[in-house]
């Protein structure tokens, strides 16, 4: 039997902390709100708004390094427009763009002490006139189809409903769309 001396001698690990069951998930600091959890990459048709694929990754994640796994997924053809938010702006996914022959609808993003050029800003409004589908399609995922939380945990399940939930608005919207 340990004396209580022996006890207080032997040095203890403090418990790890964890703020979750799922270990994909992680954080993301948007203004001073603080957020846990996914982030979902989606493409979209700008003609006709039908969901193309996409995929989940963790709310940490840059927006920048997936750009070029998003344009994997799709294999467009050469000479195919790519829009995308000014989230996906930076140099290294407009060289991507060029070296698959793909046309660059990447908005601009203005820096600090850079604002936006009188073109850039003519640029970035005739592109979000074409991704005004875009933006439909993620509010109407995230309001009728409540993709606003993940249901499941892990980065495998999270893909499994942004697919389930895109492949039902995709049929929804062909009814209405054939009507």
């Amino acid at each position: 039997m340990k004396t209580k001396k022996e006890e207080k001698t032997k040095t203890t690990q403090p418990p790890s902390i964890t703020y979750s069951d799922d270990t994909d998930a992680n954080w993301i600091r948007k203004g001073n709100r603080p957020y846990y959890g996914y982030k979902a990459h989606v493409s979209v048709d700008a003609k006709d708004g039908f969901i193309l694929g996409g995929h989940i990754t963790p709310a940490g994640t840059s927006d920048t390094t997936e750009l070029e796994r998003v344009i994997d997924e799709l294999g467009l053809p050469e000479g195919s427009y790519v829009f995308a938010d000014k989230r996906y702006a930076s140099a290294r996914n407009r060289d991507i763009l060029i070296q698959r022959n793909l046309r660059d609808g990447i908005m601009y993003k203005a820096a600090r002490n850079r604002p936006l050029t009188p073109t850039q800003r003519i640029i970035n409004r005739l592109i979000s006139s074409v991704r005004y589908k875009v933006e439909q399609t993620i509010g109407t995922l995230k309001r009728a189809y409540h993709f606003i939380r993940m249901r499941y945990k892990g980065l495998a399940k999270g893909d499994m409903e942004l697919m389930l939930n895109s492949m039902a608005f995709n049929l929804k919207k062909a009814v209405a769309f054939v009507e």
